[in-house]
């Protein structure tokens, strides 16, 4: 993610050597020995210039900042970058005030600021790193505590402490659902776990980055496998490349491709069916394709497939029909297995997700980012704002709050994200950027139907590429 610093001093110092490697910074002051000093700490992007112009701001890179922090030692510049800031729309600005009288006139503006004493950087690290809570230095300045959340993407999640092998830090207690836990070797971290950890500040940087890290796992937390169902060579040729793609675009092991068995499949069919999947086995090598004679066909066979397999994704056809679509989304919601509605795209172009602080939301978010951490596709995040009428003016807070929390979850795992706020309908603005690429949307835990299928399940219908839906809750 981009961060721009306008002032080279010692608090902008201190906060390089806190930040996690996910930022690219760019520091702006007007003397290039303190831009010297601050290249020192960690690798910058160093500029030299009066960082209250629009135009060197403009330099920096402001345009495309995921943060910008306000730290000189003169509060007219502090806060004419501010409020350039606040032009750019910048969603996350933090300033200092160099002086502390001057704090109203920044939080008249709405900026968080602090006033410079020895925890300035340690503040200004919070306010800029979302999977850090808090953090302080004890022991004369030898150890550090620090609280952390384990997010979803955390490859800590289900991991007893023993199993992480910690030598110089300990994890001291866990808020767990409101409930304090002292843990012991065997306590398995859990996603939303608020953990305190404390240990040496010499290895301050490996602390960070074992419990902020993120791993790349969907659709591993549905199941391993993606299933197919056919009923002829043509149904092959239609779903069986795209499920293949897909599982090397993923952490999915291998296609389960179902098809007509027993009384049901003439032995010429079933023959020619599995003649063909072992054609597209060698074709696509590192995907294993298996096929797997049953009784039942379609929905039916997959949803079977569900209750005895590990399915992660099951794949189907696009479907033209609002009724359909409903169906298939329900399935999803009642099987908690994705789905993906094949358009007949074998490579994808980029992933697309709409950016929104739901559930549906983040789960779809999350998945989207896992995607294109495993396959090294670009991620495109879309903020749609409705019209002012129907959605009020906090609208676009909302969505710029949205795209800045898809940002900065992609940055855990190396990742940017492209911006796409447009206004308009939502359906409308997805379909046009969809062109291509996967699109990867929630399933809440409303029920669709034919008459109301909801955005998901208008999507489906209206663009011409694939989209994958994904439910609220893993299977159990």
């Amino acid at each position: 993610m981009k961060m721009v610093i306008v002032g080279a001093g010692g608090i902008t110092r201190d906060l390089l050597r806190r930040l996690g490697d996910r930022w690219e910074v760019t520091v702006v002051d007007v003397d290039p020995d303190r831009l010297d000093l601050a290249a020192k700490v960690r690798p910058i992007e160093r500029l030299s210039g009066d960082g209250s112009s629009r135009v060197v701001l403009a330099r920096a890179g402001i345009d495309e900042a995921d943060a910008l922090v306000a730290a000189s030692n003169d509060d007219e510049v502090n806060l004419e970058v501010c409020r350039l800031g606040l032009e750019a729309e910048v969603y996350r600005i933090v300033a200092i005030a160099a002086d502390p009288e001057r704090l109203p006139d920044y939080r008249s503006r709405g900026i968080t600021t602090i006033s410079p004493d020895r925890l300035a950087a340690r503040r200004l690290e919070i306010n800029l790193e979302d999977r850090r809570v808090a953090s302080a230095a004890f022991a004369d300045g030898r150890a550090e505590a620090a609280e952390f959340r384990i997010e979803a993407d955390s490859p800590l999640v289900g991991r007893s402490l023993q199993d992480l092998h910690l030598e110089s830090w300990l994890v001291a207690v866990i808020l767990r659902d409101g409930e304090l836990i002292v843990p012991h070797g065997e306590t398995v971290l859990r996603e939303g776990d608020l953990v305190t950890v404390v240990g040496a500040a010499a290895d301050y940087a490996e602390m960070v980055a074992t419990f902020t890290g993120g791993i790349a796992r969907f659709p591993l937390d549905f199941g391993k496998h993606v299933a197919v169902a056919v009923g002829s060579v043509r149904d092959v040729d239609v779903l069986v490349p795209e499920a293949a793609g897909f599982v090397h675009a993923t952490a999915a092991e291998s296609v389960l491709v179902v098809h007509p068995g027993g009384s049901r499949g003439g032995d010429d069919r079933s023959r020619q069916i599995a003649d063909r999947l072992a054609e597209l086995d060698e074709q696509w090598p590192g995907v294993e394709i298996q096929g797997r004679p049953m009784e039942r066909s379609g929905p039916d066979a997959l949803v079977e497939l569900c209750r005895t397999d590990s399915v992660g994704t099951m794949v189907v056809p696009k479907v033209n029909s609002r009724l359909g679509v409903a169906r298939m989304l329900r399935l999803a919601q009642e099987t908690a297995t994705p789905v993906l509605f094949a358009g007949g795209v074998e490579r994808y172009q980029g992933i697309v997700v709409p950016a929104r602080e739901t559930e549906a939301g983040r789960r779809a978010a999350r998945a989207g980012i896992d995607i294109a951490a495993h396959s090294g596709l670009p991620l495109i995040g879309v903020g749609v704002i409705p019209p002012v009428f129907i959605a009020g003016e906090e609208a676009f807070e909302e969505v710029r709050g949205a795209i800045a929390r898809l940002r900065e979850d992609a940055a855990v795992h190396g990742l940017s994200v492209k911006r796409r706020i447009r206004q308009g309908n939502p359906v409308r603005v997805i379909a046009e950027l969809a062109a291509g690429h996967l699109v990867v949307l929630g399933i809440g835990d409303r029920r669709p139907t034919a008459i109301a299928p909801g955005i998901t399940g208008h999507v489906v219908l209206e663009v011409e590429t694939s989209v994958l839906t994904v439910p609220v809750r893993d299977r159990a």
